[in-house]
């Protein structure tokens, strides 16, 4: 009996093995394709996809939410990740196309997305309060913003963000959130950090249970007093990241 259930347990890792590897190799062609953003190849680095998405259970097939996708580069790895059979939605708000950093936004999103060129995406364009997708997504991605709306927005926006968030995804989905460290005593807030205890009690109180916690963006050499667009520290900051999922019914 013993010995059925440990072939059992090595054919199921096995397969997600090659899961796993058949997403590294659609990732890394993605990041090979010569009509690829040309401000995405310095991030690959800092942002370390694959690894990322092993940690947060992605897999093909799935329906992946990039949340404030702002110019794609999470996005587009999202939907070499998924593959064909997935389907990702690129979320931003209208303001943050059009009025961002002068129109960049939209711009670099037009170019992601001309031609067809990620099939399997779709540009979804909603508030931040109700993304209109309740329990239909999988992975849902929230990357180094959750810090500005708790500072700039206040604590009851921040949960009504989260709570979207929660209501897209469907019982037992997962909520993948990094952000740069923030430490008490430090203005956080014009930093552009948030303290990792924040981030948990804000994804706790929107009922999210975290589940696991990587060092994957971890960086000890950073001091937490520079904001985070120095360029003594840009692209490199320690940030925390949580998996969190939302429980199942």
């Amino acid at each position: 009996m013993r010995r059925g259930f440990l072939a059992t347990v090595v054919a199921l890792l096995t397969i997600a093995s090659f899961a796993d590897e058949a997403m590294r190799t659609r990732i890394e062609a993605q990041q090979a394709t010569p009509d690829r953003h040309r401000f995405d190849l310095p991030r690959d680095a800092g942002r370390k996809p694959y690894d990322a998405f092993v940690f947060l259970q992605v897999a093909a097939g799935i329906t992946a939410l990039d949340v404030g996708a702002y110019a794609g580069y999470t996005t587009e790895m999202l939907a070499a990740a998924v593959g064909p059979t997935g389907k990702v939605f690129s979320h931003n708000t209208r303001r943050v196309l059009e009025r961002y950093a002068d129109g960049y936004y939209e711009r670099t999103m037009d170019e992601r997305l001309a031609g067809d060129r990620l099939p399997n995406t779709v540009l979804h364009i909603t508030s931040y309060d109700d993304f209109g997708l309740d329990r239909e997504v999988d992975v849902a991605f929230l990357g180094n913003i959750l810090h500005d709306f708790y500072y700039r927005d206040g604590e009851p926006a921040a949960l009504r963000f989260l709570d979207a968030i929660y209501r897209a995804l469907k019982p037992g989905g997962v909520l993948g959130v990094t952000d740069h460290v923030g430490v008490a005593g430090q203005d956080n807030a014009a930093l552009h950090r948030i303290e990792p205890t924040i981030a948990r009690r804000l994804l706790e109180s929107s009922g999210f249970e975290i589940v696991a916690t990587s060092d994957l963006y971890g960086n000890p050499a950073d001091e937490h007093t520079l904001m985070v667009y120095d360029e003594k520290i840009y692209r490199n900051t320690d940030r925390f990241f949580f998996r969190a999922v939302r429980p199942g019914d």
